[in-house]
């Protein structure tokens, strides 16, 4: 039941992630994990180019709304993978509470 509360606030492309076996759990933890880290990195180095081509005057716009499109879906797909993580780690506590 707790399960189901949470995953009205999981991206539909995550739900299989969140679908897991109770000793499977810790393993798609880890690799969420890493997932997230790098999505962290690469929303950071888009925020990154997107300030250097904002200082530049000979960029093109469709190149500097390119650049800032990317930048935002990578932002959102680290926001997505937060979520999953804490879901899970929401039912991982819930879990040990049980026990």
């Amino acid at each position: 039941m707790h399960m189901d509360m949470t995953s009205a606030f999981i991206p539909r492309e995550f739900g299989d992630s969140v679908d897991v076996a109770e000793c499977a759990l810790d393993e798609q933890l880890e690799a969420l994990q890493r997932q997230y880290a790098a999505a962290c990195r690469a929303a950071a180095r888009s925020r990154c180019e997107v300030e250097q081509l904002e200082l530049r005057d000979d960029i093109a716009a469709n190149v500097l709304a390119q650049a800032r499109r990317q930048r935002s879906a990578a932002e959102i797909r680290s926001q997505q993978l937060m979520r999953v993580i804490d879901a899970l780690e929401d039912r991982r506590e819930a879990r040990l509470e049980e026990a």
